[in-house]
Formats: structure tokens, C-alpha cells, sequence
């Protein structure tokens, strides 16, 4: 979508009854007739029909359809759209519904929608909704009756046409559909208020008919519902006192590391401000769906479904879309693995009999001890493969030593990574321990992994460069030396070989003389030897000092990251309690509760966590540069981590703020004018531009150039100017580069790179 298009609503829904074509179309059809358009006909597969200013076209191919709405909305239009595939080997059939504004200009902050529940609203409601200033989901009218057609989900749970009420039997079915793992749209959950019994229901209703499709809302029947259900979310994730709390996905009450992820509403609240308060509960439940990544097997089909019904393409090929394809192998990786692989000795298979009595490391009765045949047999088939040949000052370096390199490098540089995660895989195993945070040890070495082969195969291209120039040399040497011989003639080298005893002869005179004038200098040096320091005396001390300094440096630096951390702890503990205030409207005092804080110890660990929980920041391919940092500067990555994953959290909190309509400013506003409860970072840590001479120069901007999804830029990649400066000056100052979508149709900001300083006038 362009920037001055605003998506609303979207609904991804699975509908594994075939057809959906049928259904879809009678109760699709029925809602534009209720609009004032003629009646479409079934068996048309191109339908275009216009009623005032409103324009309706309806497609259908084979076993998929698409139908737009257009209808006028102020100085532009609101676009209503459907898309649909029937179901095929592989995947189940799926309906997307969106609802986009598009706007003539630049749209008002908080403009109110005239749509509610897919009819338009008169104008004094309408007037009164923008007084409001907080904006209301349009949800297309025939949704509802669709829904009802056959039980349609989001792909995990059952999406209801309407509210569910949720008595005291019914939990223990209820608990695994909020911890369905598939589950993607939001629950809505809704407690008794004992003041007035009937407002929940209504509050039911209301939030029902605006979240239709995307969104779940369950109605706790009465206290006995209640209390039990507090009991097994917990005392951090219940809801209670006529309160209202949203339940995103995933969800986990046992192991839910963040409790405010799933934001609650008070009673009081909901009772000042009325129909405002729930409409800010609706716009985050339909914010979550709007700016959710499609299903992977959807995203394959749905631009075959374009192209099918563009005519570009056949039916055929939805179904082999369906299907996912195995990725596909890197040889030069897999050549390297198998060699690896090839020179880890294999332990020695166990005997049939028992081994008790004897020792470890001890021969047993039948066994005899290997030789140096066996050793030379056993590594016969890698040196084969190996190359061998050598030319003066380079060693060879075949594929067995690069994988030596990269063993060696893993044993010095990352052994006490590797005894970690080994260690949290133990206890985790043993007691059921954290498994997210094992997964994040185990893909962090994974990528520290990843830049040590980048780093070998690096030196490994230097010496075959080393190698071509050297043997070229060689090859020069002798075509110049058969060139001498050919021009040599013996005769001439007899008259200057006589030529040269003679003057032998003279230069052995003068010899004698210079051999007393050099015994004479030789006593004086002597003399002045025992006067002097040594050299080497003088050159000692300096080196001492500078190892006193790296040694205080290391440990001021070690000091420094120990105060981030801290500071960050503190901040965040600040967070929770001036959280709870607002919440509670009293002093809290007495609060034991932690405050779980992530602190990275990498770059690389920053990158995987943001990729894991922050759902509006979007990380693309720069671990390699990442990792790169990690390993030249181990001492320094762990600060840098911690200003990287501060800056990322204050770009989500952000991002959700801007795409959900409440702040229409940049990156740049929101840090220097942050109020409470903001997550920001220094502005003095921001760039918003490059320099003219970067911006302008091929060899600068493409290096600042990242990829982006269609959706963000047809192109497929955009400059990326704005960046955080993570160590503002020294070397090296490590840089994070990101595009703002926010606004835009992927409501999120993508991060093209996490490194080193890229190249621009003053490093080139």
C-alpha cells in the first residue's frame, strides 16, 4: 500500500468445507444488495456493477475469486476486499478480508471511520465519533453470516460470529485454545462486574460485532467462572472486577515471561469513558491481525492467485504453491561439513560382553591397541583429497586444514559458549528448564558459527590469491632467465671474467688498508658500548605500561557493561511499578515481585530475540556483520548489545504507537519529546539522514542499501538513511541502519543492518 493508505481490517480465515466459493458469494452478495447493487449473478465469473458512487467488481476463476468494494469516503474511498482459494493437497482453503482507507491527502490524526459493523453510521453519530478522536474498525457487514456457514477458524481455534459465554465446565475445553500454538487472532475476555451484571453483556456485544473475524471474545459467566479462571492464568494474567483483558498469541500462563504483553482494562475506566474505552480495545485486537504476517503456505499462493486471476498463470499452479519445497543445500557448506565430519574420530564401538572390572582408558581382554598403520590407514582417504602441493613462503592449506582452522577457533573463541548452552540443554532436560532461552544459546552459537567460516573462508581465498601470484612469478622468473641464456655468449663472459681478477687484484690492496682503519674504529665502539643502556632495556618498560593500561581498560569495560545492565534494571523495575500504580490507582508498597529483564551478551542474541518477540520490527539478513563484532570485540559486544536491544524495544514500542493510529510523528519526535511510561532512547543516539556526498555516491548508498518486501518498496530494496549510532565516535563505532513502515502496509520497521561503521568519505 502507498503511504497515504491506511489499512483497517484485515481477517485471515480457514474454511476447510469445500466450496467456499458458493458460500462466500450468497452472503457477500447479499450484503452489496442491502448496499443498493443490483442482485450478482451466480453464474457470471466477472461481475461489474456500480450504485452512485460505489463500485463493485467480482472475479472468479477456477477455484479462486477475489471481489472489491469500493465506496466514497471523504476526499477518497474505502476499499473493501476479498480473496479467497479453495482448499488443495497441502493446504486448507483460506479467505483474507481487508478493509483499506484511501486517502486524497494526508489523513487527519484520529480520523474517525463513518463505517461500523460494514454500514455506514448516520452523520450525527458520525460527528460525535470524531469529537471521540479515537478511532473505530470497520468490519464488512457480511462477515457474520459467512461465519456461521460452516466452522471457519484462523487456522489454530474456532472464529464465532458472535460472543461466547464461558461457564465453570467449560474452562478445561476453553485453557487450550488460548495456548493453541496456531492461534493468531487475539481473546477478548470479559469478567462479571457485580456493580451491574448486565454491562457485560452488552460490553460483549459492542466488542463482538467490532472485532468480527479477527478477534475472539469470551464472556465469563459468573463469579465460580471467574475465580476459577484467575486461578489458572494466574495471579499476573487474571481478570476480574468488570475488568476486560486482551490475550495475544502465543500464550503460555505457566511460562509467560511478560504479563503486560497482554494488556487488561480496568472496570473504572471502562465506566468513565464508555463506548471510547472499548473502541481502544478494538483497535489494538484488530491492530494485532492487521499487521500479523500471513501464514507461509498463504503467502505462496496468494500472488499465484493474483496471476491466476490476472490470466498469467494456471490453476495448476496454486496447488504446487501449496506445496512447500525443501530448502536447498549450500554445496561448499555441505563439502565442508562432510570433511569436518570425516576427521572427528568416531569412538570404537561397545563389545557384546560386559565391560565391568575394567577400567576406563584400559584396554580390555580382546582388544588390541592401535597402530601407527591403523592412524595412517584412517586419514589415507582425507589427504588424498587434499592439495599437496607447496610453493616457497606459502604453506599449503587444503580443505582438512581450513576445517583444523575453524576447530581451533571454535575450542579458543567460543568454548565457554559451547559448555553453556551444553549446560542449560542438561538442566533443562533434567528439570524442565527455560527451553526459550536454550534455543536462543543454541542459535546464537549457531551464528557465531556462521561468521567463524566467513572469517576462514576469507583467509582461505587470500592464500589461493597468494598462490596464483606466486606461481605467475615463477613463470615470469623463468622466461627470464631462459631469455639471459639465449643472449649469453660464452665468449664475452671469458673477457669479463679477465677483466674482473683485475680489478680483484686492486681491491685487494686497498683491502689491507680499510681492514686497520676498521680494527681502529672497532675499540672506540667498544669503549662506547659500556656507556650505553641497552636497547632493549629501554624498550621494556613502555611495554609494561601498555599491558597495565589494556589490563585497567578490560577492567573498567567489564565494570561499565555491569552499570548498563543495572541501570537497565532499574528502569525497567520504575516501568512495572509506575504500571501497576496506574492500574491499581493506589501506592504499592511492599512489591517483591522481579521484574524479568532480558540482557544480552551478544549482538547476535539481540537479533534473535528481537526476531522472537518483537512483533513490529522486522530483522533481515545481517547476522554475518553482527557476529563479526561479537568476535573482534568480546569485551565491548555485551554494551553494545544492551544499547542495540534499547533502541530496538523503544523503535516497537514506536511502531505499535504509530500504526495503530496514536502518534503521527517520526522516530526522531518520539524520543525527544517522550512523556511517561515511553520507551525512548538519546536522540543524540539518532541519524535520521546521511550526508549529500554518502546519499550521492554509488559506491556509499549501495552499501546502505537493504532488501524490503514488495510491499514496502516494488523494488525489493530501499535506502536506508536513518541508523543508531550505538558508539557515536572511536573505532569501532558500530551502527544499526533501519527503513520506517510504521505508517506504511506492513505497519513495522525493518532492520537492514547491525555492524561495523559502513564505508563513507572519512573511512574510504
Amino acid at each position: 500500500m502507498a503511504s497515504n493508505v491506511t489499512r483497517l481490517y484485515q481477517a485471515v480465515l480457514r474454511d476447510p468445507a469445500a466450496p467456499i466459493s458458493i458460500r462466500l458469494r450468497r452472503t457477500f452478495s447479499e450484503w452489496v444488495v442491502e448496499k443498493g447493487f443490483p442482485p450478482p449473478g451466480a453464474a457470471r465469473a466477472m461481475v461489474e456493477a456500480e450504485a452512485g458512487q460505489a463500485r463493485l467488481t467480482m472475479e472468479r476463476r477456477g477455484d479462486c475469486g477475489r471481489y472489491t468494494l469500493d465506496e466514497p469516503y471523504g476526499e477518497g474511498h474505502l476499499r473493501t476486499r476479498v480473496t479467497y482459494a479453495e482448499s488443495v493437497p497441502g493446504m486448507t482453503g483460506w479467505v483474507i478480508v481487508t478493509v483499506d482507507r484511501h486517502e486524497g491527502r494526508e489523513p487527519e490524526r484520529h480520523r474517525r471511520e463513518p463505517y461500523r459493523h460494514g454500514r455506514r453510521e448516520p452523520e450525527r453519530r458520525e460527528t460525535e465519533r470524531r469529537e471521540r478522536r479515537e478511532p473505530v474498525v470497520s468490519v464488512p457487514g457480511f462477515l457474520p453470516a459467512y461465519l456461521r456457514t460452516a466452522r471457519i477458524s484462523d487456522g489454530g481455534v474456532h472464529v464465532e460470529d458472535g460472543p461466547v459465554v464461558l461457564h465453570e465446565d467449560g474452562l478445561d475445553r476453553f485453557v487450550p485454545v488460548m495456548t493453541e500454538p496456531r492461534r493468531r487472532v487475539p481473546i477478548l475476555v470479559l469478567s462479571v462486574d457485580l456493580q451491574n451484571p448486565e454491562a457485560a453483556r452488552a460490553h460483549a456485544d459492542y466488542l463482538a460485532g467490532a472485532v468480527t473475524g479477527a478477534s475472539l471474545v469470551v464472556r465469563l459467566a459468573d463469579m465460580r467462572a471467574q475465580n476459577r479462571f484467575n486461578k489458572v492464568m494466574g495471579k499476573e494474567l487474571g481478570v476480574f472486577g468488570g475488568g476486560i483483558r486482551t490475550y495475544v498469541a502465543p500464550f503460555d500462563p505457566a511460562g509467560e515471561p511478560y504479563p503486560r504483553r497482554h494488556p487488561p482494562m480496568g472496570a473504572a475506566m471502562i465506566r468513565d469513558q464508555g463506548d471510547a474505552a472499548l473502541d481502544r480495545i478494538v483497535t489494538g485486537a484488530v491492530g494485532e491481525s492487521v499487521h500479523r504476517e500471513l501464514p507461509e503456505d498463504v503467502q505462496r499462493t496468494l500472488h499465484v492467485v493474483y496471476r491466476v486471476l490476472a490470466g498469467r498463470a494456471d490453476l495448476s499452479e496454486i496447488a504446487a504453491a501449496a506445496v512447500l519445497r525443501p530448502a536447498k543445500t549450500d554445496p561448499a557448506r555441505e563439502e565442508l561439513r562432510r570433511r569436518m565430519m570425516a576427521m572427528t574420530r568416531r569412538p570404537a564401538p561397545a563389545t557384546a560382553g560386559g565391560t565391568t572390572g575394567i577400567s576406563a582408558g584400559q584396554p580390555g581382554p580382546g582388544s588390541e591397541k592401535p597402530t601407527a598403520a591403523d592412524a595412517t590407514a584412517e586419514t589415507e582417504e582425507i589427504e588424498k583429497t587434499e592439495e599437496t602441493v607447496t610453493t616457497a613462503g606459502v604453506p599449503a592449506f587444503g580443505t582438512g586444514e581450513i576445517a583444523q582452522v575453524v576447530a581451533d577457533m571454535v575450542v579458543k573463541e567460543l568454548r565457554g559458549e559451547l559448555e553453556t548452552a551444553l549446560g542449560l540443554a542438561t538442566s533443562s532436560q533434567a528439570a524442565g528448564g527455560d527451553s526459550a532461552r536454550v534455543l536462543r544459546e543454541i542459535r546464537t552459537l549457531g551464528a557465531h558459527l556462521s561468521g567463524l567460516r566467513d572469517v576462514v573462508a576469507e583467509q582461505r581465498g587470500n592464500i589461493v590469491e597468494r598462490r596464483s601470484d606466486l606461481t605467475e612469478r615463477r613463470g615470469n622468473g623463468a622466461e627470464r632467465r631462459g631469455d639471459a641464456a639465449r643472449r649469453g655468449n660464452l665468449a664475452e663472459r671469458r673477457g669479463d671474467l679477465v677483466e674482473r681478477r683485475s680489478d680483484a687484484a686492486e681491491q685487494r690492496g686497498n683491502g689491507a688498508e680499510r681492514r686497520s682503519d676498521l680494527a681502529a674504529r672497532h675499540g672506540d665502539a667498544a669503549e662506547r658500548r659500556g656507556d650505553e643502556p641497552l636497547a632493549e632495556d629501554v624498550g621494556d618498560r613502555p611495554a609494561a605500561e601498555i599491558r597495565s593500561l589494556r589490563e585497567e581498560h578490560r577492567l573498567l569495560t567489564e565494570e561499565y557493561a555491569e552499570a548498563v545492565t543495572n541501570a537497565r534494571k532499574l528502569t525497567e523495575r520504575v516501568r512495572w511499578l509506575e504500571g501497576r500504580l496506574a492500574e491499581a490507582g493506589q501506592p504499592v508498597y511492599g512489591v517483591n515481585g522481579e521484574v524479568p529483564v532480558f540482557e544480552p551478551a551478544s549482538l547476535v542474541e539481540v537479533l534473535i530475540e528481537a526476531r522472537e518477540s518483537l512483533r513490529h520490527i522486522v530483522v533481515g539478513d545481517t547476522d554475518g556483520a553482527a557476529a563479526r563484532l561479537d568476535l573482534d570485540h568480546p569485551a565491548q559486544s555485551r554494551t553494545w548489545a544492551a544499547k542495540a536491544w534499547d533502541s530496538l524495544r523503544a523503535l516497537e514500542d514506536f511502531a505499535r504507537a504509530r500504526s495503530g493510529g496514536k502518534f503521527a510523528g517520526g522516530f526522531y519526535e518520539w524520543c525527544a519529546h517522550g512523556s511517561p511510561g515511553r520507551l525512548t532512547i538519546p536522540t543524540g543516539m539518532l541519524s535520521m539522514r546521511e550526508s549529500k556526498s554518502v546519499v550521492t555516491r554509488a559506491k556509499f548508498s549501495d552499501r546502505r542499501t537493504f532488501a524490503v518486501p514488495p510491499e514496502v518498496n516494488p523494488g525489493g530494496q530501499v535506502l536506508m538513511e536513518s541508523h543508531v549510532k550505538l558508539r557515536p565516535v572511536g573505532y569501532p563505532a558500530p551502527r544499526m541502519y533501519f527503513h520506517d513502515d510504521s505508517g506504511g502496509a506492513t505497519g513495522k520497521i525493518w532492520i537492514g543492518y547491525l555492524g561495523g561503521h559502513l564505508p563513507n568519505t572519512r573511512t574510504n
